[in-house]
């Protein structure tokens, strides 16, 4: 099973890690441990759908829930401003992850994070 993942894995077309990372290939493993891309992880899973279905395995891990954690509350919060993802809005309905709510001191924290993403999405 993992090595479909990494072989699925290096296919993705990175739209925020790639700027972050000079890697040309990364094995799913070191994601985990980059802890630089994995505090990023969130934005791309904003815009990259496929990758939600590539880590949802590793829910388990307190840091991967974190992440998906993360993504959904921010996608639920701006959902009027960022592109459909089918795959966040599935884990909302089945309740494998509980959002949060983007209170004003989160958004201080990540608002420069999140812009950066919107732009390299090309959103604004």
């Amino acid at each position: 099973m993992k090595s479909f993942l990494v072989k699925y894995f290096m296919n993705i077309n990175f739209k925020y890690l790639s700027s972050l990372s000079k890697a040309k290939s990364m094995d799913i493993e070191d994601l985990f441990l980059d802890e630089r891309i994995l505090k990023h992880l969130w934005i791309e899973l904003l815009f990259n759908p496929e990758l939600i279905d590539i880590i949802k395995p590793y829910l388990n891990k307190p840091e991967i829930k974190k992440v998906l954690e993360d993504a959904l509350s921010w996608y639920l919060a701006f959902r009027w401003l960022l592109p459909e993802n089918k795959s966040l809005k599935q884990l909302y309905k089945e309740q494998e992850v509980i959002p949060y709510r983007v209170k004003l001191k989160v958004y201080r924290e990540k608002r420069r994070e999140f812009i950066k993403g919107l732009v390299y999405a090309g959103l604004c």
